[in-house]
């Protein structure tokens, strides 16, 4: 019986990991597409999102059943419930690159220039992508004092991310002062970068779940 409840929980903890790794390449893609300003590179991350729902709910019900069939305690019912949760978390973030990547896509092929826009859109990209990386790999990570670190290092790029969504917004509005005609397109480009920042809050989300799966405590989130 423990052996089938141990070969379960590596198998949840694969789909886990396959699924993140589809969600840290659909954001590498959409990073390219904003470095080199490139339609294809959106239109492919979003591509390589079209079964994440599948994926998540196929876990979902995997971790459930185990919860039926084992009964958990303790730390392996952490884990668990630790689990079911970061998939939302995986499934808010692809609808964010989704979201971000369809926009851009749009954005480019409008009569906004982007250029004065372009280096911190960049920027506030890399910060996103790179907090969603590190929160998907701690689904690896045992260690307290790695997840700790770790959740620092997330931290940082979430206020980053912050800081950054907060010069775009200063800079559309002053473009905005300059062109109201074109107000309600620049409001979208700043609702698009919201997106981004977003993303780097799920990421927060995720190690969080992850020190609570491993460490125990309160959780954090919701």
């Amino acid at each position: 019986m423990l052996q089938k409840y141990e070969e379960r929980l590596i198998e949840i903890k694969r789909m886990l990991q396959e699924l993140g790794s589809e969600v840290v390449m659909a954001a590498e893609r959409s990073l390219g597409g904003m470095e080199n300003l490139d339609i294809s590179r959106f239109d492919s991350a979003k591509t390589l999102l079209k079964n994440v729902e599948t994926s998540a709910n196929a876990i979902d019900n995997e971790i459930v059943v185990t919860l039926a069939l084992f009964g958990p305690e303790a730390k392996d019912l952490r884990k668990l419930v630790a689990f079911l949760k970061i998939t939302n978390e995986m499934v808010k973030i692809a609808e964010n690159i989704r979201g971000f990547s369809k926009r851009m896509a749009n954005h480019l092929q409008s009569d906004i220039s982007f250029n004065a826009l372009h280096e911190y859109s960049t920027h506030l990209c890399k910060s996103a992508v790179k907090a969603v990386t590190l929160s998907i790999e701690t689904i690896e990570v045992t260690d307290k004092e790695i997840l700790e670190d770790v959740y620092r290092k997330v931290k940082v790029e979430e206020s980053k991310s912050d800081d950054l969504y907060s010069i775009l917004e200063k800079n559309i509005l002053i473009d905005i002062a300059k062109s109201v005609e074109q107000s309600g397109d620049y409001i979208q480009m700043l609702s698009t970068m919201r997106k981004l920042e977003r993303m780097a809050d799920r990421s927060v989300n995720i190690v969080q779940l992850m020190i609570f799966a491993r460490v125990g405590g309160e959780m954090k989130t919701y």
